[in-house]
């Protein structure tokens, strides 16, 4: 049996605005005539109930909020005061619901039966903790910034490292229906899966141009879905990289770049390039071997360039506008081609916090390029800590990945690596 937990503002009600927040915190009684329905809601409900999944309501709401939408309007089960994205509560309730007194199974609890579905960041990072897919939803438009939620600051929730992503209820049904075939492109060809997906990072658009910024997988840090690719984005760049992967995703670039071909039969796109590796890069023509593995109809051709002299690493640039100047300092364009009025699509291995895509960009709009797609294998989503503490200083764990062999480990992490632990206690996870 497929189980959907699903949270309620914002995803079935649309609720996110802070008006409601009365309601949700139990300090004035709910009136349902005043709870507006994401359109679709209840016809969903409805349907997957007749499809035969289960749907439980999972909410950081107050009870008496939650209990009425949730057995008045949708005649769902529910958690309440979940405290997303801690999943104590949410985890025994499963355990409590699934097994009877002596550890039988009720229903299939396989991680495989379980979605988390949702809104906000709280939503993902819940359902990674769990170890099981999520589904980012995008039903409503929000009308200011909430700090806590991250309600209007999309990055937040897309860096969160969601499974899938959707605008409307019909996708869901999709993504039920056939999970793998609506995996990301780097995610779904290590499902030997030949997917289109990718992350819609930012789309700017122009009077006569646009610039779009998408990439194909996730690099987990900490507990994630099994689908994410962490250990993939570390082989690449290892020397000892196996050329089935280096194959596999270049043909996850090449089906990306087919969709983009199809679904924009207007555009024509002139040039496909790539960020050049370094002369010190190891190991050496990383990008490059994987760009010549790419098959595609657009021209290619090398116009991104490194100075001689470079000061420093972009891997030790740390935010923005640090990974930005770098890159402005330490990377021309080629002159021999006239780029005015060009399009083109432009492949990278990491999308970390924009920079250096944001300033590639920026130097190909001074040469008169018209449309640019920036388009990455992987992206680096934010950490999820392990439930599991560490015995020598009590600081959660977290999962780490080992670089040279692609195996997960728990690690109570030091302030040096960027944690709070005693950095004494490090476990394999078999």
């Amino acid at each position: 049996m497929t189980i959907l937990l699903i949270d309620l503002d914002g995803t079935l009600t649309d609720t996110a605005h802070e008006k409601f927040k009365p309601f949700k915190d139990g300090l004035e009684e709910t009136n349902l005539e005043e709870i507006p329905l994401i359109p679709g809601a209840k016809e969903f409900i409805q349907d997957i109930q007749k499809k035969g999944y289960e749907a439980i309501i999972v909410s950081d709401s107050h009870p008496n909020y939650v209990k009425k939408i949730a057995e008045q309007i949708f005649q769902l089960e529910y958690i309440s005061l979940c405290d997303k994205p801690n999943f104590g509560k949410a985890k025994q309730y499963l355990i409590d619901r699934c097994f009877d007194t002596v550890g039988h199974p009720h229903i299939n609890t396989d991680k495989d039966s379980f979605f988390v579905i949702g809104d906000t960041w709280l939503d993902i990072e819940f359902g990674r903790a769990l170890n099981v897919a999520t589904i980012l939803t995008n039903f409503y438009s929000a009308s200011g910034e909430e700090n806590r939620d991250g309600i209007g600051q999309d990055w937040k929730h897309l860096k969160s490292g969601a499974t899938y992503f959707v605008n409307k209820f019909d996708e869901i049904h999709d993504i039920l229906l056939n999970p793998l075939q609506n995996l990301l492109a780097v995610e779904g060809i290590f499902q030997n899966q030949n997917t289109t997906k990718a992350v819609r990072f930012k789309t700017t658009k122009y009077p006569e141009r646009f610039i779009a910024y998408r990439t194909l997988g996730r690099q987990q840090a900490g507990e994630c879905d099994k689908f994410a690719v962490a250990d993939k984005y570390f082989e690449f760049q290892r020397a000892d990289r196996t050329q089935e992967t280096l194959q596999k995703l270049g043909k996850a670039t090449s089906n990306f770049l087919s969709f983009v071909m199809q679904s924009m039969p207007n555009v024509t796109w002139d040039y496909f390039t790539f960020v050049s590796d370094k002369k010190t890069t190891q190991p050496p023509n990383k990008l490059s071997e994987l760009f010549d593995s790419v098959e595609t109809t657009i021209t290619k051709q090398k116009f991104i360039l490194w100075t001689e002299e470079i000061e420093g690493s972009i891997r030790n640039q740390k935010d923005y506008k640090s990974r930005k100047e770098f890159v402005d300092k330490h990377i021309f364009l080629s002159n021999e081609t006239d780029l005015q009025g060009k399009n083109i699509i432009i492949l990278d291995d990491q999308f970390t916090t924009g920079g250096t895509a944001y300033s590639i960009c920026g130097k190909f709009i001074e040469k008169g390029v018209k449309n640019i797609i920036f388009v990455t294998l992987f992206y680096l989503i934010t950490t999820v800590e392990s439930e599991r503490v560490c015995p020598h200083c009590g600081t959660k764990l977290q999962v780490k990945v080992n670089r040279n062999k692609g195996t997960r480990f728990l690690s109570c992490v030091p302030q040096k690596y960027g944690g709070n632990g005693c950095g004494n206690f490090i476990e394999n996870i078999v």
